[in-house]
């Protein structure tokens, strides 16, 4: 062999190794991507493991907490079936348990004066605006207004709707209201509508009771609110709560602003209106227009 052919004979024997070593690298490369990911779907079972540890004690009542976490469990740790298996069948009778009774035990978690309208199959309402919907089928909930609302999956126990029925009691509810302050505004928002819709000065003429409450809300902004494009600047006044008010209003019996009182025009059209209830004599429909008539006897 002469030195030419033996160079080339060495180069394509290199070509070769390298080849190979590539490949290997490959192969190794692969096998640490496999433990990886190994390792993380086993990290992963632990955690689920350990939240159900810390579910057990409460699982009586919060079953659905328990169930959701199971279903997790059941998708990334086939090999631990048996064990999952066996938690499940026992919470669903816990869970099984709890459907049949569950508009006692809701009632029964809420406050003494609260009044719990409705049953699990056709949905509940509480104060007559706050509305809960009990999907058990896929374990989903809704907890909230006309306006807006809070979707609860997984767990439908009873204390986590509770939970979040509180949490809507103290949004609406929870907010001061001073109903003389909020008289006012409101007369100035009824003005300002009056303009908007081509009627400045005529007190009495109605308006609608959505642009009035865009007024009320542009009200509340802080200067800063309008020269910032940060949201954080913008207070929030959503319909709901503008409702709620409206009712708290109505309750107080402070209606009567100088030698006008506040009068609300019901209406046939659910979409340009928002659903009031007084809450005193507890008796609520769809108000679409606001006005201030002259007040007898002033």
């Amino acid at each position: 062999m002469t030195l030419r052919e033996y160079d080339a004979a060495d180069s394509l024997r290199r070509e070769s190794d390298g080849d190979l070593k590539g490949a290997l690298q490959k192969l190794v490369q692969e096998a640490i991507r496999e433990c990886r990911q190994r390792e993380q779907a086993a990290r992963s079972a632990r955690q689920q493991w350990e939240e159900v540890l810390k579910t057990l004690p409460e699982a009586e009542r919060r079953p659905f907490a328990l169930l959701a976490r199971l279903e997790i469990l059941a998708k990334i740790a086939p090999e631990q079936a048996a064990t999952v298996r066996r938690l499940r069948d026992w919470a669903e009778s816990l869970a099984g348990e709890q459907l049949a009774h569950y508009t006692e035990l809701f009632r029964q978690a809420l406050p003494a004066d609260e009044i719990l309208e409705g049953r699990l199959s056709e949905g509940y309402r509480i104060r007559h605006v706050i509305h809960v919907r009990i999907d058990d089928r896929k374990y989903r909930a809704t907890v909230g207004t006309a306006f807006q609302s809070r979707q609860l999956t997984g767990d439908i126990s009873v204390d986590t709707v509770v939970e979040a029925v509180r949490g809507e009691i103290q949004r609406l509810f929870g907010r001061p209201l001073d109903p003389e302050r909020f008289l006012v505004d409101l007369f100035k928002a009824y003005e300002l509508a009056l303009t908007a819709h081509g009627h400045a000065g005529r007190v009495g003429e109605p308006v609608s009771l959505l642009s009035v409450h865009k007024f009320l809300v542009m009200s509340r902004q802080s200067e800063r609110a309008f020269h910032s494009v940060d949201p954080r600047h913008f207070r929030p006044y959503p319909p709901d709560e503008f409702a709620v008010d409206l009712g708290r209003l109505l309750e107080s019996g402070h209606t009567r602003i100088d030698k006008f009182r506040l009068h609300l025009h019901p209406v046939r059209n659910a979409k340009e209106s928002l659903f009031i209830v007084n809450f005193g004599t507890r008796v609520g429909q769809n108000y679409g227009l606001l006005s201030f008539l002259p007040s007898e006897g002033r």
